[in-house]
């Protein structure tokens, strides 16, 4: 077959513009509203706040992230996590606030972090950040006898990743219609002033996480170093489709009004998002050297984390007063060699939350900014294998953990597996039922961003069933 290469650029411009307009109003924001930007947003950074979500896709082994380093609960850990144990003097200890209570009714203080992870226990024992233990999707509470029996209702599909992802990021009790964030920013929109590019801003393209309920939202799409340009738009070419647009806009024909608007709305957003960019780049601020001061290679996630940084610093320029972003970590599915593939990964981990931390802390964001780090579910805790080939496999609870100036640091919160198998906890094989619901750690989160009480239930209708069992404080 034969294209015309005309056709093939035709369709490939219309192709980027409309990605990089999907956030923005068809009905168009001209490139002259930009002028009002800098007075909006003397009162915008006054009441400024930020959701971070990092996502850790593929199951994160949570029972290696953090583990203990002594006790009973140690004795469990190596003898029930076999060829996949961590030795006790490799972890890096941690001071937390108040013991932690155990699933068997006991307390305890001993626990560290992975032996990739110093900057992350660095973190904790500042207080800069928390850790909500065995979290996970939930529609009621739930014990081993009657998830045996049959007798309580369950998260659909259960062990599925695409799933307990979709779960993670919406409402476990209902099919999926809106995710969380997106519904959150849709009932935040009075605090977005002049809202020209959508407070809903993804590093990793489409999620469920960012699904508005209404439609009234979509996901703005960046780079991993920031924002995405018109491929082809300059000089002589800039100004014939400046006047292919106009015409379009002046003519009758409705998809060429169409066209045009999508254009339009993605060069404001173009515009926009790079003065953004343009005023931190202008803060003195050396992002990469921070970011390599904390151990950066320069990885994907370090490079998104760094670019939302960069947006947050230029929030000036967006008159976003609630923005939600959303990254994407990959990698985490480790059915084998459990041992090297995650210690790269949390390795990873801790550079880039290191680094995202310092550089909110160098340009005055930190208590404006809240960032969770969840997995749709935590990983089997017996080992797949008895060599060091072996991995672990899909499970249900795991940790998630929270960092910003407004949490309740230093604290390992909820309640911990006590690592019994056949009991307890236990649904097999140490898949852990989760002690604390993601729908009551994301109502926090909604509540701190300041959508309405009177919305959060029916933003997470789950969480009416959990009255009995209170959530922690995430927050101080």
């Amino acid at each position: 077959m034969v294209h015309d290469p005309e056709n093939l650029h035709r369709r490939k411009f219309l192709r980027d513009s409309i990605a990089s307009a999907t956030a923005l109003s068809a009905s168009g924001f001209g490139l002259g509203l930009l002028q009002s930007r800098l007075a909006i947003a003397q009162s915008a950074e006054q009441n400024y706040k930020a959701l971070v979500f990092l996502f850790l896709n593929g199951g994160n082994d949570a029972n290696n992230m953090i583990a203990p380093t002594g006790g009973a609960l140690r004795t469990r850990y190596e003898t029930g996590r076999g060829s996949i144990a961590l030795p006790a003097q490799e972890l890096h200890p941690i001071s937390v606030a108040e013991p932690v209570q155990l699933s068997d009714g006991n307390v305890q203080s001993d626990f560290g972090f992975h032996p990739s992870c110093e900057q992350l226990a660095q973190l904790f024992d500042a207080g800069h950040l928390n850790v909500v233990c065995n979290s996970g999707n939930l529609i009621t509470p739930v014990d081993r006898q009657a998830y045996i029996d049959g007798t309580v209702a369950l998260p659909p599909y259960l062990y599925s990743h695409a799933d307990q992802q979709r779960q993670l990021q919406s409402e476990p009790s209902n099919p999926f219609r809106y995710g969380w964030g997106g519904r959150m920013a849709e009932l935040l929109a009075g605090y977005n002033t002049d809202p020209m590019v959508s407070s809903l801003i993804t590093l990793s393209g489409l999620n469920a996480f960012q699904v508005s309920r209404d439609g009234l939202l979509s996901p703005y799409g960046l780079s991993n170093d920031g924002a995405l340009a018109l491929q082809g738009f300059s000089q002589l070419r800039s100004t014939m489709v400046e006047a292919a647009m106009s015409a379009a806009s002046a003519g009758d024909e409705l998809l060429g009004q169409k066209y045009a608007d999508v254009f339009r709305s993605a060069r404001t957003a173009e515009v926009i998002v790079r003065a953004a960019f343009d005023e931190a780049a202008a803060n003195g601020i050396d992002y990469d050297a921070i970011f390599q001061a904390a151990g950066g290679t320069n990885s994907r996630t370090q490079r998104r984390l760094k670019t939302v940084a960069k947006m947050i610093a230029g929030k000036s320029s967006m008159t976003n007063q609630r923005p939600v972003f959303f990254v994407s970590m990959e990698g985490f599915d480790t059915h084998q060699s459990l041992l090297a593939p995650h210690a790269a990964l949390l390795s990873d981990l801790d550079a880039s939350i290191k680094g995202f931390h310092d550089s909110l802390v160098e340009q005055g964001d930190f208590d404006s900014v809240v960032t969770m780090v969840g997995s749709e579910f935590g990983r089997t805790f017996t080992p797949n294998g008895n060599s060091s080939t072996a991995g672990s496999d899909h499970g249900w609870g795991g940790h998630t953990v929270f960092m910003g100036g407004a949490v309740n640091g230093s604290r390992l919160l909820g309640t911990h597996p006590d690592f019994r198998l056949n009991e307890g906890l236990d649904t097999g094989r140490g898949r852990w039922i989760p002690t604390t619901s993601n729908s009551q750690c994301a109502a926090q989160l909604a509540r701190w961003m300041d959508v309405p009480e009177a919305e959060l239930q029916a933003i997470f209708p789950s969480t009416v069933n959990f009255t009995g069992a209170p959530a922690p404080e995430i927050f101080a």
